[in-house]
């Protein structure tokens, strides 16, 4: 974000009260003085735009070619402009990306009261521009794409833009699931640090995030997700939990960690067996004697 304020002799004060605000919000600004006795040079104005995203005017005289040829250049060109009012600014108010206040404090309050969400929207217009020159639809599958292979600059670009990590491919996949499947570790570690739901089932297969990882037989990527406190007992659209899968996949590291974060042997699934019943049945020793201290007798 890149402020230029245009004033004339009449609004330094104004002026500085504007710039000091706008570093104490660590905002880039610079100023442009209007004088009446400066020749007109349709250049002097325009070349202070490069860069610039917003633009305040705090000029109700608006002095010569300067300022019209300015005003239509910052107007059309799609940056925010906030001005005092006059007639010309009233002749441009058709523009979405104006706003006029009467006074120089119905200004500085409107910036006090809302430059955290000025700043939110700058942050989302150049994310969506960056994502539009770069060629990558603000689609959920473009956005799963770059999450698979840990492309985080694009990841964090389609944040930016609006883009939930809680969004799903057209698969009905949740993001976590995305980078829990292609086995990103860092991607899934990055993932957590935002908020997300944990539990959330995909619908292709049906499982949550942590059955996604006792499926590709991950033990970090398990790990990781206990230690964010995952529902343990979160049971899959067929009924199972994840660690009945585990008992299934044979898996005794994960069976192990479960148990020991507390994943329960006893709960029953859609056919009425358990964790612990599938041990038995399989005749895996090893794995019920894992169990067996967390088993409760019926």
């Amino acid at each position: 974000m890149n402020f230029l304020i245009i004033y004339d002799a009449e609004n330094v004060a104004q002026k500085n009260t504007l710039v000091d605000f706008l570093a104490e919000k660590e905002i880039a600004s610079s100023a442009f003085l209007l004088s009446e006795n400066s020749p007109v040079q349709l250049d002097s104005v325009p070349s202070k735009l490069e860069g610039i995203t917003h633009c305040a005017i705090l000029d109700k005289k608006l002095l010569g070619k300067n300022f019209s040829f300015a005003l239509g250049f910052a107007l059309g060109n799609g940056m925010c402009v906030y001005a005092l009012k006059t007639g010309m600014i009233k002749n441009s108010e058709g523009f979405k990306n104006l706003r006029s206040f009467g006074t120089f404090e119905e200004l500085d309050s409107f910036f006090k009261k809302n430059i955290d969400k000025i700043v939110e929207e700058d942050v989302k217009r150049r994310a969506w521009k960056k994502l539009f020159e770069s060629g990558n639809p603000f689609m959920p599958d473009s956005f799963a794409i770059h999450v698979e292979k840990d492309n985080r600059e694009i990841v964090q670009t389609y944040i930016d833009a609006g883009m939930s990590l809680n969004e799903r491919t057209s698969l009905g996949t949740p993001m976590l699931n995305v980078a829990i499947r292609a086995e990103q570790v860092d991607e899934v570690k990055w993932i957590l640090q935002h908020e997300v739901d944990l539990d959330a089932v995909s619908k292709d297969r049906g499982y949550s995030a942590l059955m996604d990882c006792v499926w590709k037989k991950n033990l970090e990527l398990a790990k990781i997700l206990v230690e964010k406190g995952v529902n343990l007992d979160f049971t899959s659209t067929d009924g199972q939990s994840a660690l009945v899968l585990a008992v299934g996949e044979g898996n005794v590291k994960i069976v192990e960690l479960l148990a020991e974060a507390g994943a329960n042997p006893d709960k029953a699934d859609a056919l009425g067996m358990s964790a612990y019943g599938y041990a038995k049945l399989f005749k895996r020793d090893d794995i019920v004697q894992i169990l067996e201290k967390y088993h409760h007798e019926n």
